[in-house]
């Protein structure tokens, strides 16, 4: 028979008592979770467009031995 072991139980239950726990759900949470939703996609938009010029630069160069 298959046991599986997992910690996370008890993990969660050790920082609760420890009073490592905190619960994100006041208004300035959910603005300051906003704001850094929209500079991910603000990043990740940045990254995409430079991949994107990267593969066309790369697409272009022509290496000689």
């Amino acid at each position: 028979m298959i046991k599986t072991v997992s910690k996370t139980n008890q993990i969660k239950d050790k920082l609760k008592m420890d009073g490592k726990v905190s619960y994100l759900d006041k208004p300035e949470h959910f603005n300051a979770i906003i704001e850094m939703n929209d500079e991910m996609e603000d990043v990740r938009r940045d990254y995409h467009v430079k991949d994107r010029r990267s593969q066309n630069s790369a697409s272009h160069v022509i290496l000689t031995a």
